[in-house]
């Protein structure tokens, strides 16, 4: 079996995942705190049982979204390696 890696495609996956990891993280660095003040101070008293479980739901939510900006970091960087490492070989 033969492999053909392409240092070019390589290097555009990482270049889309990276970018994409700063898009997703940026999103994801929403102050937590304060979203949910404006929603109390919108909703009042009246939206406290809403707020009690909107908060850690939205605490969650930008947590999971930080987690999937990291991994799309990972792969980003995992990616570089692999194509550093096939031109390592291919040079040998």
């Amino acid at each position: 079996m033969v492999v053909a890696v392409i240092p070019a495609g390589l290097e555009m996956f990482s270049a889309t995942n990276t970018a994409a990891a700063e898009s997703i993280s940026a999103a994801g660095s929403a102050d937590s705190a304060a979203m949910l003040g404006a929603a109390a101070a919108a909703l009042g008293p009246i939206g406290a049982s809403y707020l009690a479980a909107y908060g850690p739901a939205q605490a969650n939510n930008l947590a999971g979204t930080l987690q999937v900006g990291a991994v799309h970091a990972a792969i980003g960087g995992a990616t570089m390696a692999a194509k550093t490492a096939y031109l390592a070989t291919d040079d040998d």
